[in-house]
């Protein structure tokens, strides 16, 4: 369920989401607009989880008010020129994934379930 963008629609050099720790992509994914693998509107990051080496793991996407906040994989993704984050995978995916939690702290078996649900190996 991946995408590559389309020419134009990231630098040249632009750098995949999380490529490197300390990268200013990496350090400003709160905020922005989330767009699925078929460029629709998913919501807005609220919050980043990182791994134990410091690097972004999981994206917690607030699809809006009176919706619950979902988390996504950062492995994959990418920002447009525009700024928006492009995930690869579909808004219903996502929507269908576990709800995040209030306070977005992801415990082992929640993650087991969402790495199942987005067919992700653990790393």
């Amino acid at each position: 369920m991946s995408t590559l963008p389309t020419p134009g629609e990231r630098n040249e050099d632009a750098e995949f989401v999380g490529d490197e720790p300390g990268s200013p992509m990496e350090l400003s994914l709160t905020g922005h607009t989330v767009l699925d693998d078929h460029h629709q509107k998913v919501g807005t990051v609220s919050d980043v989880l990182y791994d134990d080496r410091g690097e972004p793991r999981w994206a917690v996407v607030n699809p809006g008010p009176m919706r619950a906040e979902h988390y996504v994989p950062v492995e994959g993704s990418y920002m447009t020129n525009e700024g928006a984050v492009v995930i690869p995978y579909a808004k219903e995916q996502v929507k269908a994934a576990a709800k995040a939690s209030r306070d977005h702290v992801l415990d082992a078996s929640i993650e087991r379930d969402l790495l199942e649900h987005y067919e992700l190996t653990s790393s």
